[in-house]
């Protein structure tokens, strides 16, 4: 009683409803003899009503049948070789572009221009200075013109060079060479005239003035420290005030770089006529400490150099 309550109820004709969709996914096992009794009668009536299940069931068969004559299809030893032969890169450039099938013109052509490509290379890579040369010389009819002068001249030649010494000193050379008339032309005078100039110009030396210096630029560095609250606010504007009075970074680092955490470092130029702007602008927000040092690098005029150190106010 269980097992007929868990079945499943049929329809009012009697026989199981089955869509299209489950009726051709289940096709297959039909034909494959997998479906039990009652499912294959319903596969079968649904066949019976349905053109496209009768196709698809057609198209099983089909390739079933296709697949078990595949199974008894023997491949001749010569496919087996030129499968199992490995493929070069000139051969299968030739079958992907379909060499054989272009028209002949076009692979004359093709072929020309390879083999004038072939010469071209090898008369740009030839050495043909060498070449010309074992040509000269294996085909070349040597003419000996005035054999006894050349060996005489050999002759004079080696006597020459064993008369001459290894080594020839250039000042004696020089030495012998050199008139005595030469040394006529120095004059007595010349030294004196020569030695009264320098005691005149070393006379006269003390009477030029130096070029002036001002009191603000030339000659002098302006080297100070202040100390602010929130350096990190303060930092930036003073940096802004320097960029906006003229002034221009002088050092290897840039305005305002950070020494610590809590110092800031400024060396630069500014224009003289700022620098009472600048010292009324730091003083809004400390007290700054400026000294002027003596520098040998002497500014142009009208301009002064000056290191400032911002740090954090001790609380």
């Amino acid at each position: 009683m269980a097992q007929q309550e868990n079945k499943i109820s049929l329809s009012k004709k009697g026989k199981r409803e089955i869509s299209p969709f489950i009726g051709h996914e289940l096709l297959y096992d039909y034909l494959s003899g997998s479906l039990d009794k009652e499912r294959r009668v319903v596969i079968e009536d649904h066949v019976k009503f349905s053109r496209d299940a009768q196709l698809d069931l057609t198209k099983i068969q089909n390739g079933q049948s296709y697949a078990e004559r595949l199974g008894d299809t023997i491949v001749s030893q010569p496919i087996i070789a030129q499968i199992s032969t490995t493929s070069s890169y000139i051969s299968v450039l030739m079958q992907k572009s379909n060499f054989d099938k272009w028209p002949q013109g076009l692979k004359w052509g093709l072929e020309a221009l390879v083999v004038v490509l072939g010469i071209v290379i090898l008369l740009s890579v030839t050495p043909w200075q060498k070449v010309m040369q074992l040509g000269i010389g294996s085909g070349s009819k040597e003419v000996v013109l005035a054999e006894v002068s050349k060996t005489g001249t050999t002759a004079t030649t080696s006597a020459d060079a064993e008369d001459k010494p290894e080594f020839v000193d250039e000042g004696v050379k020089e030495a012998t060479k050199e008139p005595v008339a030469a040394k006529v032309p120095e004059k007595t005078p010349a030294p004196e005239k020569t030695v009264a100039a320098a005691v005149v110009a070393k006379n006269e030396k003390p009477t030029t003035e130096p070029p002036s210096v001002t009191a603000v630029s030339g000659g002098f560095l302006y080297r100070g420290e202040i100390a602010v609250t929130n350096i990190e606010v303060v930092g930036p504007k003073i940096t802004e005030k320097i960029n906006e009075l003229g002034g221009r970074k002088a050092g290897s680092v840039e305005l305002g770089w950070k020494k610590t955490a809590n110092s800031m470092y400024y060396h630069f130029t500014i224009p003289e006529a700022k620098y009472q702007d600048l010292m009324g602008f730091l003083a809004t927000y400390g007290k700054p400490k400026i000294s002027k040092e003596k520098h040998p690098r002497v500014m142009p005029d009208g301009i002064v150099r000056m290191i400032v150190t911002v740090d954090e106010a001790k609380k």
